[in-house]
């Protein structure tokens, strides 16, 4: 210690091995430190490596597993589809088998039947003999009565045309009803020439051309019926033609084949044409091909969509399309047109509402009003008169009486309301569904209001103005 009490100063040895000793700590506990970093990053980097390891094993045996699961759903595809061909091929035989059935025994009734007939015939035979002589009036007898029991053609049948009958044919399958076409027409025949018989009588006065114009509005009306109904049947089907077509295809995609998703999918809310699809998959399982079954489906439904749509199906198979893209495409494609027709409909609303006030209001009072005035004119112009010194002023004006008759304005004014009310019903099917003969429907009903309105504005103008004219 110094003398002071100050500490003792180290010598620079002391110092410098001081610093040596410190400068070696730090380069050891660097080392030290890079030595953690250096397995740190081995183990991060091993890690790293056994993720990915893992990653890549995970995704070999997610994509192991698909196949072996699409491999499953394919062997249970071609095992349903095997099956079914299996049932339809027994399903064929058994119908052939039972066929031959059929056909053997009745030939074997035949047989017995024939063997029955000879035997009478042999037992019979010495007595007909015996009867030759005696039998000669008796056999003009069963002949005359055999000619009796034959049937003979009715009346209706000769006199009706054979175009005719068969376009009522024709209409009856698409419409659906089993009617007979000749008795159909015997009866339509028969009430329209009764009404028009009845209609003449009641105007005698035009008797020769009442009675033949009622007659043929009565036989054009029932008809017309029959057209309306065919309609009426084609319009459900389009309607009900998009969700049959995307039933078929998803029945195709779950793994059916053609006839037998065309029978799946014939379900009872879909009506005529749920009929039309089990007759075209059950001809199909029959043997026929693919596009002769699907031709026979319009063949009972009257409609273009329907026909348009079965056209372009058999067309697209030939072709090689796939079924199930042309069965979704078509089906989009009819509801857009079916969207398309709705908006113009709504669009044209306003002119319909028009022609009907004009047909069934403005025109029966515009013509009641001057059916009036026309015949107070005729009743006040003999009274008019003018003095000799005016009417020599005003050579030119010439007063004189009406010559038209009260009967023959009624008679035109309701001849011309009726011919109105019958153009306007026709336009109004061309603005609902772009048919004309549509709008035949509406016609009765418009012609009805019209005459109601033209006979209670006459009473009414009548009755209003009656009072004010002279004595």
């Amino acid at each position: 210690m110094s003398l002071f009490g100050g500490k003792p100063k180290k010598g620079k040895k002391d110092e410098k091995k001081q610093a040596k000793e410190e400068q070696k700590r730090k380069e050891e506990a660097r080392k030290r430190q890079e030595k953690l970093d250096r397995e740190n990053a081995k183990k991060a980097e091993e890690e790293r490596k056994r993720k990915e390891k893992d990653d890549k094993e995970n995704a070999k045996k997610a994509a192991g597993e698909k196949k072996m699961r699409a491999k499953e759903a394919k062997k249970r595809a071609e095992e349903r589809k095997k099956a079914e061909e299996r049932k339809e091929k027994e399903a064929k035989k058994s119908g052939k088998e039972a066929a031959k059935k059929a056909k053997e025994k009745k030939k074997g009734e035949k047989k017995k039947e024939e063997k029955k007939d000879k035997q009478k015939k042999d037992k019979e035979a010495p007595k007909e003999e015996e009867k030759a002589e005696e039998g000669a009036p008796a056999a003009d007898e069963e002949g005359e009565e055999a000619a009796r029991k034959k049937p003979k053609n009715p009346m209706h049948v000769k006199v009706m045309p054979r175009f005719y009958l068969k376009w009522l044919e024709r209409q009856f399958s698409y419409s659906g009803s089993g009617k007979d076409p000749a008795k159909f027409a015997r009866n339509i025949v028969l009430i329209s020439l009764i009404i028009s018989i009845a209609v003449g009588w009641f105007f005698r006065r035009y008797m020769l051309f009442v009675t033949p114009g009622v007659f043929i509005v009565l036989f054009g009306f029932f008809n017309l019926l029959i057209l309306l109904s065919v309609d009426r049947r084609g319009r459900f089907v389009d309607e009900i033609l998009p969700d049959a077509l995307l039933l078929v295809s998803a029945n195709i995609r779950a793994g059916y084949i053609p006839s037998r998703a065309l029978l799946l999918s014939a379900r009872k809310e879909f009506g005529p044409l749920a009929e039309a699809i089990k007759r075209s998959g059950k001809e199909i399982m029959s043997g026929k091909s693919l596009e002769e079954g699907l031709k026979e489906i319009p063949k009972t439904i009257k409609s273009d969509d329907l026909k348009r749509t079965i056209d372009l199906i058999v067309q697209g198979i030939r072709g090689g399309g796939q079924m199930v893209s042309l069965l979704e495409e078509n089906a989009i494609d009819i509801r857009r047109r079916q969207a398309i027709t709705k908006e113009i409909k709504a669009n044209t609303m306003m002119y319909a509402i028009f022609i009907a006030f004009a047909g069934c209001l403005g025109a029966p009072g515009l013509y009641a009003l001057s059916s009036y005035l026309a015949v107070t004119m005729n009743e006040l112009t003999p009274d008019m008169s003018m003095s000799s010194a005016i009417s020599s002023k005003v050579s030119f004006i010439k007063m004189g009486g009406v010559s038209i008759s009260e009967e023959f304005l009624l008679q035109f004014s309701l001849l011309a309301i009726i011919i109105t009310t019958f153009f306007g019903g026709l336009i109004l099917g061309l603005i609902n569904s772009g048919k004309e003969k549509d709008g035949l429907k509406f016609a009765p009903i418009l012609t009805i209001i019209a005459l109601l309105i033209f006979l209670g504005a006459r009473f009414v103008i009548s009755t209003m103005f009656g009072s004010m004219l002279p004595g």
